[in-house]
């Protein structure tokens, strides 16, 4: 799925950067030249001094079986990296482990899990600045097998026009 406000984004770029500013008689005119440059997003430390080793998120249903305590599980842990997560998963006696790599949108990340539309499955994904949920990627198990597919992908830049 295409991002509209993205598209919005780079059309202006597109826009910006090939737009001379030309008087009545069609000649460029400097004083008016509109110009787009990409801007580091708002600083937030690229690094943590400190990596807590509990989850930052958690999702976990019960396994129904008699015999084992099973469960499908998916776990978000920091990294050194800020905007780096270590996504753990579970599901019966199967592990796996993916990263997730939050945009840095000016503010510390916030990841969260929600549930899926199937009995085991969740949502992995972040609040924005308008403490939106934006869905990332979706953990799925089924026929003992676990899954992640990616929903949406995210980038934040910030524009300076001059």
């Amino acid at each position: 799925m295409r991002n509209p406000l993205l598209i919005c984004t780079l059309s202006f770029l597109l826009f910006a950067c090939n737009e001379q500013g030309n008087n009545a008689a069609g000649i460029a005119d400097s004083s008016t030249a509109v110009s787009a440059q990409a801007a580091p997003a708002a600083s937030v430390n690229e690094t943590r001094e400190n990596v807590s080793d509990k989850p930052v998120a958690s999702f976990s249903r019960k396994v129904p079986d008699e015999l084992n305590d099973w469960k499908f599980a998916v776990n978000v842990y920091e990294t050194k990296q800020t905007f780096r997560f270590l996504m753990k998963m579970q599901y019966m006696e199967l592990t796996a482990a993916d990263t997730l790599k939050i945009p840095n949108v000016g503010m510390e990340p916030i990841v969260e899990i929600r549930p899926g539309k199937d009995a085991f499955s969740c949502i992995v994904g972040f609040l924005d600045k308008d403490k939106t949920f934006k869905e990332y990627k979706l953990v799925t198990a089924k026929d003992n097998n676990l899954s992640v597919k990616i929903l949406h992908r995210y980038a934040a830049v910030t524009y300076e026009v001059k």
